[in-house]
């Protein structure tokens, strides 16, 4: 009698394949999820991470996407619950709150490029994070290229493609009551907690990862917009001309997202116990310096200072030159002769007798002419970058409280000296039946219907609106007690501070209009001083408006 022998098809194969794949891949994520529990630094996360990466990434088995699917919803899981109290501005002005859960205790302290400073929160799943390089496709979903740790760092922060930060998509929960409000965040599901919602793509998955830009938009060697480190800012320009500037790179693309405040700020909230930035990772929102030229020379590349002057300025930061027939840096003649070129050096150099400082700059190898009393130097936004060596995930280069430099957040570089274009909000004036002056916030989400005037694709944000008596003078700074409890924005929920050193510590730049839509503009420039910082708006200009001060952003993971 002959025997029968059964031969599996080849799609019962490959099933038993992917359950067998499957179930070793759940094996190995559970052994180094409790290698990451055990954990004391975020240097010993980061060499598993490495790890675990090379002992399995096959490309013909997993994309690099999958596997940090997996890294971060299957390995980066505690039970950890993170919170923050914050007094509402009835309650007290201060804007110090409280740490809560299980980050009570815990202290952070900025790092520097020479000094590390402490983040006991670094090597936590919740805040654990990784650069990687990606590109959005059409239908808004994304295509990793490059991983932190495992590609070239040069080629993650290159340009190529679009760099990201990237963490744990958590669960959080945002409430007040009439003295407080309060924020906590945790790893798995719970009553009460949603997921951020930069955590999902257009297509409607939703990712165990959230990603946000980590510089601001920048020009690549070829023309195109980009995100990477290295490059000038895309000043200069407006809301209407960066939506088409991103859409050359696809339809797909239109810019920053207002998300991204909503994360510096929960960030500075969950880790420094703060209601803004201000104090604490400052930014650049004191770096406003205007000199005219001390010594006149001819075929240059150069300008000569006092040392005093020089001493004001940062090598590897912007500058613009021109003459002081307007100190307007929108003027074209402040950078009549360069703008937005880099200090290479500054040295001390003695002219008949007196010591002076000679600035030297990358003009490309084209000398110029300098003028005494005439030729001015103005400072300008800062390139993306500024904090690549900085010794940690949260800091500046040289001082993160001096307001004179971009500052960081999880890895995020932000406020180089010019305002935040945000692409995906745009804000209107109006007024109500006895004049009063009326300031809405209204989000399109999904950013290849972004545009420059408000229509169907757009939603009125649940958030308070801004309501100005209408004798209200206009060009003033008004101060923001407490930001909205909102998913969508970061908002004003009143602007009646005492000043800027209260509340969340930034301003909103107040020119009401009878009606008007406004481009969003965010964070303030290099001369903005204690007005400036995560929250700050400003509601001056269209979508159409363009200046020195403001700058393209780049997107994250939403819509």
């Amino acid at each position: 009698m002959s025997e029968t022998i059964n031969i599996p098809r080849d799609t019962t194969m490959q099933l038993l394949v992917k359950v067998h794949r499957e179930q070793i891949a759940g094996e190995m994520d559970l052994k180094y999820k409790e290698k990451v529990a055990a954990a004391t630094s975020k240097a010993e996360v980061d060499a598993l991470f490495t790890e675990w990466w090379k002992i399995q990434y096959n490309p013909e088995l997993f994309t690099k996407a999958e596997m940090l699917e997996r890294w971060f919803g299957n390995v980066l899981v505690d039970s950890r619950v993170h919170g923050v109290t914050t007094p509402r501005y009835d309650k007290s002005t201060s804007m110090i709150g409280t740490l809560t859960d299980d980050s009570t205790g815990l202290t952070c302290t900025p790092s520097t490029e020479s000094t590390a400073g402490n983040d006991p929160f670094a090597h936590l799943p919740q805040f654990w994070c990784l650069e990687v390089a990606v590109e959005k496709k059409a239908d808004g979903s994304h295509e990793i290229f490059y991983v932190e740790h495992i590609d070239d760092t040069a080629k993650v922060r290159g340009g190529e493609h679009l760099c990201w930060m990237i963490q744990k998509n958590t669960y959080k929960r945002e409430w007040q009551d009439k003295d407080y409000k309060y924020l906590k965040t945790r790893c798995t599901p719970a009553p009460g907690y949603e997921r951020w919602k930069e955590g999902t793509d257009r297509t409607g998955k939703v990712h165990e990862y959230m990603a946000h830009p980590k510089y601001y938009a920048g020009m690549d060697a070829d023309g195109a917009i980009t995100c990477g480190t290295g490059l000038a800012p895309v000043n200069r320009t407006s809301h209407s001309t960066g939506v088409t500037r991103w859409r050359a790179r696809g339809t797909q693309y239109s810019g920053a997202s207002g998300s991204l405040l909503k994360f510096l700020d929960a960030m500075m909230r969950l880790k420094y116990g703060r209601k803004g930035n201000s104090g604490k990772i400052e930014g650049c929102s004191s770096y406003s310096f205007q000199y005219t030229v001390a010594v006149t020379e001819t075929g240059v590349e150069r300008v000569i200072l006092t040392t005093a002057q020089a001493a004001n300025l940062f090598v590897g930061s912007a500058v613009m030159l021109g003459t002081n027939a307007s100190t307007d840096r929108n003027a074209a003649s402040a950078y009549s002769i360069f703008d937005a070129k880099l200090i290479t050096s500054i040295e001390t150099v003695n002219i008949d007798g007196t010591d002076y400082s000679a600035v030297y700059v990358d003009n490309g190898g084209k000398t110029f002419d300098t003028v005494a009393g005439t030729t001015m130097l103005s400072t300008a936004p800062y390139y993306s970058g500024w904090n690549d060596n900085v010794l940690g995930r949260d800091g500046s280069r040289y001082s993160p409280t001096s307001g004179k430099e971009p500052g960081m957040i999880q890895g995020v570089e932000f406020m180089n000296g010019s305002y935040l274009i945000i692409s995906d909000e745009l804000w209107q004036w109006s007024t109500d039946a006895d004049g009063n002056y009326k300031f809405d916030c209204f989000k399109c989400y999904d950013q290849s219907k972004v545009g420059s005037v408000i229509n169907e694709n757009y939603d009125k944000v649940d958030v308070p609106t801004l309501v100005f008596p209408k004798d209200t003078a206009a060009w003033t700074w008004k101060y923001i007690t407490d930001n909205a409890i909102s998913d969508d924005v970061l908002w004003p929920e009143a602007t009646n501070a005492s000043g800027s050193g209260v509340g969340v510590g930034a301003g909103f730049y107040c020119v009401p209009a009878a009606s008007g839509v406004r481009a969003a503009w965010c964070f303030g420039c290099l001369c903005d001083g204690g007005s400036g910082g995560v929250p700050c708006r400003s509601s001056n200009g269209g979508p159409s408006n363009a200046f020195w001060s403001g700058s393209l952003g780049a997107p994250g993971s939403e819509g």
